[in-house]
């Protein structure tokens, strides 16, 4: 043990250096009696000196330090070492340890790593696009689907003047407002003011029916319009009423109740109103189809429903064409059928 050896080096060294300041009593004595028998014996300090040496030498031998025992700090969870740094800190070192291998769930078959797994055969893939819905096919209404052979028909192939003459001349209208002339049997329509709404009847008197006229749209623009007029008075009443339906050329319908010209008085309806159904621009054709019962109009543009009112205002009366110029010169279109179904008493 280092302690007793250092303790022992000690004490030799404080003899030796007793004996340097002085000889000790007994020391002298003995020298004397080696005087006495002629061998004089001095202290010998190298030898001294040499055990000296060798007892330090002892107590100096590097003795290999203990190895201080490393703290291990366990905590719940992942454990770690406390590791001295040059500062005195301790810095927690996380100790490296192996993850134990997790359970796979028990399946009927393993699948190869990079194999993924297959959708069913039934189920769409995940990219497939979603199926595009099939549209709906746009039914048109068609009256003689609907209601059979019409009360009358006129097919303009031959000219008709007693259905559109005036009864006291037997002549066709042409004045200042209107003319109404035949070619070929068909009947062309003409508006002769620009910005004035002009009608002509026929002699047809009708209550609840469905009515339908095609037109030929000629040379139109802008506003221009042409349709029809139904219920209005009698021949020679003196008075102007009715319900106008009509299209223009741009493709706009335009409803109103004709009450008075003198002065002027309407009723709008349907105020100009935009129509995909309508074909529009020059030299088109349109079918114009009033299904008129009490006091319900429901109206068709080439058997599309595109509106539908309801007035009571006038019950029955005759049936006629309309027309409006707006550009500046005079309108002019043709009609090509004209027919009409009975819907309720045959009057």
């Amino acid at each position: 043990m280092p302690g007793p050896l250092i303790g022992r080096a000690q004490h030799l060294l404080s003899l030796f250096q007793s004996s340097q300041r002085g000889p000790r009593p007994s020391l002298v004595k003995q020298t004397v009696r080696h005087k006495s028998a002629k061998m004089p014996i001095k202290p010998i300090p190298s030898l001294l000196s040499m055990l000296i040496l060798l007892a330090l030498g002892a107590c100096t031998l590097r003795i290999p330090e203990a190895e201080a025992p490393t703290a291990i700090v366990s905590v719940t969870g992942t454990p770690f070492i406390a590791v001295a740094t040059p500062t005195g800190s301790v810095v927690p070192t996380t100790l490296p340890t192996e993850a134990l291998p997790t359970p796979a769930p028990p399946t009927a078959s393993t699948l190869p790593a990079t194999q993924a797994p297959q959708a069913a055969a039934s189920q769409p893939a995940a990219t497939q696009p979603a199926p595009t819905p099939t549209p709906t096919p746009i039914t048109t209404f068609d009256p003689y689907s609907a209601y059979g052979r019409p009360k009358y028909e006129n097919r303009m192939e031959i000219a008709n003047l007693a259905e559109w003459a005036q009864a006291e001349k037997d002549t066709l209208p042409d004045n200042r407002n209107i003319r109404l002339q035949f070619e070929d049997g068909e009947l062309y329509v003409t508006g002769k003011r620009s910005g004035f709404s002009t009608w002509w009847f026929s002699y047809h008197t009708l209550s609840d029916a469905y009515i339908e006229m095609t037109f030929d749209s000629e040379n139109c623009s802008g506003e221009d319009a042409y349709g029809i007029v139904f219920r209005g008075p009698p021949h020679l009443a003196g008075e102007s009423y009715g319900y106008i339906v009509s299209f223009t050329c741009n493709g706009r319908l335009w409803v109103y109740r004709l009450d008075g010209v003198n002065p002027w008085e309407a009723e709008i309806l349907i105020d100009v109103e935009k129509s995909s159904a309508i074909n529009t621009g020059p030299d088109e054709q349109n079918v114009i189809g009033v299904r008129a019962e009490v006091d319900q109009f429901v109206i068709f543009a080439n058997g599309s429903q595109v509106a539908e009112v309801e007035d009571d205002q006038y019950e029955k009366g005759r049936v006629g064409v309309f027309v409006r110029a707006v550009s500046p010169n005079a309108y002019t279109y043709r009609v090509t059928n004209f027919a009409y179904w009975i819907l309720g008493v045959d009057e």
